[in-house]
């Protein structure tokens, strides 16, 4: 209830700004009966129904408010639970239900009698949420598919089957999280059904009995793909979705990882990867193997309008083995990267891709064994003319590593020192990330930067 102590709090201990009241007054109270349900609609049932102690005006109000947000963890028992739902569903039903949030365990059967009855009550947001991947989680109703207020759509654990029409004009959130599609129709007929959709998230999703999910959108604006677990040899996700200006792709820890292929993303600003481009549980990278190195360049071709970047370790990985057979596109457009768990020598190859690279930021360093290829010592020359920013971070906790991760940052320092008009920052102190700036001054060329011997170096990265 702390949201409403603070919200009554103003009202009560304010005075009217003409002069007229006293503190003591209780504004809140003075406020109408729709206004104050609005205001419980954004707090949980819980402690909606909490309020009915305040005084006789608070008794029932909580039977008007159009929402319901409840857990079967508020209720000692299940059966209690749903017999709550249940009475509130009936108290006033030509009242519209605005929102409907229910977390639950079992009897999935209820939650879809409370779903058919809330989309006809002309609900805007729906979140149904089951606790544990392992139960029968529910059967959404075809009722949903042509819900026209439906604003945002929350599926946790729950079976959507094949619609034969899709039509939610307002729909623009869908998050689903271990969710199971008949067939690839089902999700393919909820996206193309949705003409405003901005934002779609989709995590641990099942592709039973399906070869190529499409993710097709004319208004998406932001699209997160996480996977972990096995989703089948030859699955291919393809995203066409001309205003998307997020996108976050993950297949970690996946026995038979997918293959992305991407399409027509000319407004892309950000793009974060975990990927490995179906290289998953050893799999090694097979330089004669065409088809997957098409696959890597024409999804790199694909995202190369992005702004930002996020890319990780294995991902990086990749890239490196590919880049032993051909050059990654240009990225014109980029101007900060952010890369995490990298491995130090993957980096100088694979920044002479990004022109226009202003901002780089490196977490958690590792010191891999030398692979046959491109590395930092192999003299490559690649003058970052662009950088005007490195952090390092220095997450040095293990003694027996600190070491080798001293003489793998040394040398990372000196190759940013070499290769642009960066200098370490002296302001740097023990403990904290090391920085790398480019001088306020006229920039000058690397070999008469002030800071570039291996002594200061040292005294810096200790």
């Amino acid at each position: 209830m702390e949201f409403l102590r603070r919200f009554a709090g103003f009202f009560i201990r304010q005075e009217n700004m003409d002069g007229s009241g006293t503190d003591n007054e209780d504004r809140l109270s003075s406020l109408p009966d729709s206004m104050l349900c609005e205001i419980l609609l954004k707090l949980s049932t819980k402690d909606v129904v909490r309020t009915s102690v305040l005084s006789n005006r608070w008794r029932n109000l909580w039977r008007s408010v159009p929402g319901l947000d409840l857990s079967c963890d508020d209720l000692r028992e299940y059966n209690t639970f749903v017999s709550f739902v249940d009475r509130f569903l009936g108290f006033n039903s030509e009242l519209c239900i605005e929102n409907l949030k229910v977390k639950y365990q079992l009897g999935s059967a209820h939650v879809t009698r409370w779903i058919n009855d809330v989309v006809k009550r002309r609900v805007k947001h729906l979140s149904v949420i089951a606790y544990h991947w392992s139960i029968n989680g529910a059967h959404i109703p075809s009722t949903v598919y042509t819900c026209e207020s439906l604003v945002t759509l929350e599926l946790r654990e729950a079976t959507l089957l094949s619609p034969k029409f899709v039509f939610l004009p307002c729909l623009k959130v869908i998050s689903l999280i271990r969710v199971k599609f008949a067939n690839n129709l089902a999700f393919e007929m909820l996206i193309s059904g949705s003409p405003l959709l901005e934002s779609l998230s989709l995590v641990t999703i099942s592709f039973e009995n399906i070869n190529c999910f499409r993710v097709c959108s004319e208004s998406l604006l932001r699209l997160t793909h996480f996977e972990n677990y096995s989703i089948g040899e030859d699955l291919v996700i393809a995203i066409d979705a001309p205003r998307l200006r997020y996108l976050k792709l993950s297949d970690y820890d996946t026995t038979c990882v997918p293959c992305f292929i991407v399409k027509d993303l000319g407004s892309l600003v950000k793009v974060d990867m975990d990927i490995v481009f179906k290289l998953g549980y050893g799999r090694s990278f097979d330089p004669n193997d065409l088809p997957r190195i098409n696959m890597i360049r024409d999804f790199f071709n694909g995202i190369s309008t992005a702004k930002d970047m996020v890319i990780s370790s294995r991902t990086l990985e990749v890239i490196y083995d590919y880049l032993r057979c051909q050059p990654l596109p240009l990225f014109p457009n980029l101007s900060s990267m952010r890369i995490t768990d990298y491995k130090w020598q993957m980096l100088p190859a694979f920044l002479e891709s990004f022109p226009r690279l202003k901002r780089l930021f490196l977490e958690s360093c590792r010191n891999p064994p030398e692979k046959e290829g491109i590395s930092i010592s192999s003299g490559r020359p690649c003058f970052l003319s662009s950088l005007e920013y490195v952090e390092i971070q220095k997450p040095w906790t293990n003694p027996q590593r600190k070491e080798n991760l001293l003489s793998s940052k040394h040398r990372l320092v000196s190759y940013f020192v070499e290769n642009s008009t960066l200098c370490l920052d002296d302001s740097t102190k023990e403990g904290e990330s090391l920085i790398l700036r480019r001088p306020l001054t006229t920039p000058r060329l690397s070999a008469s930067c002030p800071v570039n011997n291996p002594q200061e170096i040292d005294s810096i990265l200790g």
